[in-house]
């Protein structure tokens, strides 16, 4: 699957048409017979009509007045354009793949005009109106804002409007093709220009994204109500709390509805929500999204972000319902803490306190969720007025203190920021310090499991502009491939580890890949890392990112320092703060990490040195002592 060459006028069109080929070749059966017949039309058009379209689907929005637009690969748009507003019977666009002065909302109207226009065509308001009142002056002025064609709202007859009418199926044949709906065309661009560059992976139509229908159509719904959502959000401000209340209830409901009563319950705005009722097996029975992981984990990171941003609105009460639905979800471990905290805050201490309690006396709670009940149960307990429970002692990270230059003076100096800033004043040509962040021990990881993360196996690639598996985050990503991850953690026991990474460090630079940052890691680094670090510790930190890949693939230590003439400890991972930081759960529970398998960490906290004590000389020349 190759993307056309940038030096073809119409390189976007032949882009298109391997999306295209590649969805009617593996995704034909859940195409309807209409979709199937406007597929088909597209492909009989005239290629200056088949540019057009392409051009207007890459563009922003469904509206586009003929006269601004210019392609010289295209020509006459008048002419292009004839063949795209010719009736379609028996299509999905019966009415022409583009509309020809549809009828426009004034907010659709308002998107489309300048605002100098909208002056000259509205002398009524006042010169000041800014374009973000329009709509209610507009409103308050005509009274009646039914949908109507841009001449109309204008009083221009010259004012001429294409609207495209391939929205739907546009968006559907996009997500068939990409398995997600926020690639596009483009990406065949960036990878043309080499921006983009992805591991070969064979694909099949076994690979596919969906299987069903139905899978399609869920998917679409789910991401039409977030989008419903976040346009909800953008419009009112959070003054408008009832208002903005009761879109999220819609919302809501509209997730909770079954398919066969979700026609009933949900009220008629807007309609997009109502696709929840197209979800229906062959035999007309509804379809429980559960039958499909992969859209289970779609819906409840909905619901979790529907969840979050009733916390911030004060819905407390709200949110708690929505974080009890994920109880049997892949999202408990963080939707559990949440959902104590929202008890809490909505006065309810005793459900929230008997929760907790009750989750942490669980065995097969994790880690991220163990910390952030520990640190609630002391404050319910007071709130109680119950004796707070007593707490593991969490292991020690040694601690130093470091003065440097404020950030000013290391920035005069071309040092940015408090991590480099350290790493300047704790390395020594013995002992050089790297800035790693995330960026060393998970790129280690990637490069020695990378057959096994880019593995063909059903739904992890769907087309050829992949980052990663698509099942990177999701609960059975660990488990389908457990014996292939052994496989290559069993290499750390022998010396062959280092040769496969360091060959994939060649073989592989540059190519799009989970947990890899090419720029940050050099050659040196890598040599580094492979001679200092013990494949015991290795294994350790890959099997605690493999314990929770989306929290644990942050919140590594910020240096690495390597002694590479001592005989032990020839490394050490420093976590920095500035004077005002504080250790993050992710941090501590890496920390913890280290501690337990004796793997030298320490806490750097720095002080800082003002540029008057700088200019005296005082700078602090302190170097933390070398590991012994």
């Amino acid at each position: 699957m190759q993307a056309a060459p940038l030096d073809n006028p119409r390189y976007y069109l032949a882009n298109f048409d391997t999306l295209i080929d590649w969805v009617c070749q593996c995704h034909a059966d859940l195409l309807t017979e209409a979709e199937r017949a406007t597929v088909d039309a597209i492909t009989r058009l005239p290629d200056a009509s088949r540019a057009l379209l392409v051009r207007l689907l890459m563009r922003k929005g469904d509206h586009f007045e003929r006269s601004q637009l210019h392609y010289a690969e295209i020509g006459a748009i008048e002419a292009a354009s004839q063949p795209l507003i010719t009736p379609l019977a028996d299509s999905a666009t019966p009415d022409g793949l583009c509309r020809h002065n549809a009828d426009l909302t004034l907010d659709e109207m308002l998107a489309l005009v300048t605002l100098p226009r909208l002056r000259a065509a509205f002398p009524e308001l006042h010169r000041s109106t800014p374009k973000r009142r329009m709509h209610d002056a507009i409103s308050e002025l005509l009274g009646d804002i039914t949908p109507r064609p841009l001449p109309a709202w204008l009083n221009d007859p010259a004012a001429d409007t294409l609207s495209v009418g391939l929205g739907e199926l546009s968006r559907r044949l996009s997500l068939m093709f990409f398995g997600n709906l926020r690639q596009n065309l483009s990406d065949f661009v960036l990878s043309e220009l080499g921006l983009l560059r992805c591991e070969t992976v064979a694909l099949s139509p076994a690979s596919r994204a969906f299987t069903h229908r139905w899978e399609v159509d869920r998917y679409l719904a789910l991401e039409q109500l977030r989008e419903d959502w976040q346009q909800v959000r953008e419009r009112l401000d959070r003054t408008a709390n009832a208002e903005l209340e009761r879109h999220w209830q819609r919302i809501v409901v509209a997730l909770d509805a079954t398919p066969s009563a979700a026609a009933d319950e949900i009220p008629a705005e807007p309609s997009a929500s109502h696709q929840l009722t197209d979800a229906r097996a062959t035999d007309g029975r509804a379809i429980d999204d559960r039958a499909n992981a992969w859209l289970a984990q779609r819906r409840d990171r909905l619901r979790f972000s529907l969840a979050r941003d009733a916390e911030r609105q004060g819905w407390h009460q709200a949110a708690a319902r929505q974080y009890a639905c994920l109880e049997d979800s892949a999202y408990v471990p963080r939707a559990m803490p949440r959902r104590v905290r929202a008890l809490e805050l909505s006065g309810d201490i005793s459900t929230a306190h008997a929760l907790a309690s009750e989750r942490l006396a669980r065995a097969e709670i994790t880690l991220d969720e163990q910390l952030a009940l520990e640190r609630a149960l002391p404050r319910l307990c007071r709130g109680l007025g119950l004796p707070a429970p007593k707490r593991a002692k969490a292991p020690t990270t040694p601690q130093i203190t470091l003065t440097v230059p404020d950030l000013a003076t290391s920035a005069a100096a071309g040092i940015h920021g408090v991590e480099r800033a350290a790493a300047h004043a704790l390395a020594t040509p013995e002992a050089p310090v790297f800035y790693v962040e995330n960026g060393l021990i998970p790129a280690l990881f990637t490069l020695l499991c990378w057959e096994v993360l880019f593995a063909p196996l059903p739904g992890a690639f769907f087309h050829a502009f992949h980052t990663g598996p698509a099942d990177l985050y999701r609960p059975d990503f660990v488990s389908r491939r457990q014996a292939a991850f052994e496989t290559c953690f069993a290499r750390l026991k022998e010396d062959s580890y280092r040769t496969v990474i360091r060959e994939r460090h060649q073989q592989k630079q540059g190519i799009q890949a989970p947990f890899v940052h090419w720029e940050l890691l050099s050659e040196e680094l890598l040599n580094h890392a492979l001679d200092c670090i013990p494949p015991a510790h290795l294994e350790a930190c890959f099997r605690h990112l493999l314990a929770n890949p989306r929290e644990h693939r942050a919140g590594l230590p910020d240096l690495i320092q390597f002694f590479p003439e001592h005989n032990s400890d020839r490394y050490r991972l420093i976590e920095v703060k500035a004077p005002t930081d504080r250790l993050q759960d992710n941090q501590r529970q890496w920390l913890a990490l280290f501690a337990r398998h004796a793997m030298p960490a320490l806490e750097c906290r720095v002080e800082w040195l003002s540029a008057t004590e700088a200019s005296q000389g005082e700078s602090s020349e302190h170097k933390a002592p070398p590991a012994s």
